[in-house]
């Protein structure tokens, strides 16, 4: 029977943001296996701490599980000390002695045999289990020197356009050289696939995207109002929020309005015409459902968007961008309504507003490419055939 230690940096539960569904849903996958023990060790941080009582009694009752805190703040003095040493601040930000030990406790009392990483800012942690002989899978949910490359480009300012620049090229580098140690690679698109197997072509690479949940109530494409949830602490989707109020609607909007809610959202922020801050949401189900047309204006970023993915799945009518569509196979005038450009977006959202017709062929389209694509029992069996071919 195979021992599988599941290492995240944040913990999946409460669900969040996105990284946090994306880490529940193989987590999921994983306690669904067969002749599996697993056991679910989260770093717990000041954006994420951990929470026993978050976790679904059901999960609970069927792996073991632990926990560490540690201190992942930006420090100013750590981030210029990296900087001249030119050492990834990103990835030291994670790596603490503590967890080092009790990670070496936790191997010599459990003897794993296979251990999945939920993200390359883990690997300072790899050796310690490399030197016990367990085979290690890491599962990215970016590439993420490509999320700081894509910051750097909507940077206006140029000092944080050039150390973004350099975080970039720091990460990219620590990934191509790290990951030709482990033993598999989970991607989440075919795009950040192909970068890893161009890099580290004798290591076992798939693609697996996350799986998400499709029995939601049906929508009420009666509703035309305009609504955007996502962590307000991702620089990605601070940005993209900033680009949408300023060059999409920077007069508001004629006859409706725009409903923004989200973890790290501040009451105060986004005084804006259009703007309903509706600061975090304690139930991100009901908060879809209260509205009618989803907006992701995204500019950046990598991977997959879960965003995009939960808002399919619950069949709503979706407006966004390349970038927020990026790893999904959509059609756009399909599934979803695609465009770049502010005017060409305000244009697509008013056309959405004024078509019920269009908002149910776009809602009911999108949710049946997630059942096809995006269910839990396919993933899962694509997870267990990786995992007994490593």
């Amino acid at each position: 029977m195979d021992k599988i230690f599941h290492f995240s940096n944040k913990p999946p539960f409460p669900l969040k943001d996105g990284g946090c569904v994306a880490i529940s849903s193989i987590l999921r996958s994983l306690l669904q296996l067969n002749d599996v023990e697993v056991y679910h060790f989260t770093l717990s941080t000041y954006k994420h701490p951990f929470s026993a009582e978050a976790y679904p009694t059901t999960w609970r009752d069927r792996m073991k599980f632990g926990h560490q805190k540690i201190q992942t703040k930006t420090n100013i003095f750590d981030a210029i000390y990296h900087l001249l040493r030119n050492k990834s601040y990103n990835v030291a930000r994670f790596y603490d002695k503590k967890v080092a030990k009790t990670l070496t406790q936790l191997i010599d009392k459990e003897k794993f045999t296979i251990a999945v990483f939920e993200s390359i800012y883990l690997l300072p942690y790899l050796s310690i289990f490399k030197k016990k002989g367990i085979k290690v899978i890491v599962r990215t949910h970016n590439l993420e020197h490509e999320v700081w490359n894509s910051m750097a480009e909507t940077q206006g300012n140029f000092l944080k356009q050039k150390y973004f620049k350099h975080l970039a090229i720091q990460l990219k580098k620590y990934e191509e050289k790290e990951l030709k140690k482990v033993d598999g690679i989970i991607a989440i698109t075919e795009t950040d696939a192909l970068f890893f197997q161009q890099f580290e072509p004798d290591v076992m690479t798939t693609v697996i995207p996350t799986a998400v949940k499709t029995n939601f109530p049906p929508p009420n494409y009666a509703q035309n109002d305009f609504y955007f949830l996502g962590a307000m602490d991702w620089k990605p989707n601070i940005e993209g929020i900033h680009w949408f109020l300023k060059e999409v609607i920077p007069e508001g909007l004629k006859g409706t309005q725009f409903f923004i809610g989200g973890k790290g959202l501040k009451k105060h922020q986004y005084d804006h015409p259009a703007v309903q801050n509706q600061g975090e949401v304690e139930n991100a189900v009901d908060f879809i459902h209260q509205h009618g047309i989803c907006i992701i204006p995204m500019h950046a970023g990598s991977g997959l968007k879960i965003k995009l993915l939960e808002n399919m799945a619950m069949g709503k009518p979706i407006v966004t961008t390349t970038e927020g569509a990026r790893g999904v196979d959509v059609e756009h005038e399909k599934h979803v309504l695609i465009a770049d450009d502010p005017i060409a977006f305000r244009s697509l959202m008013y056309r959405l507003h004024l078509d019920q017709k269009l908002r149910k062929k776009l809602g009911t389209n999108a949710k049946k490419y997630i059942e096809q694509h995006y269910s839990f029992e396919k993933l899962t069996r694509r997870i267990h055939a990786f995992i007994k071919d490593i």
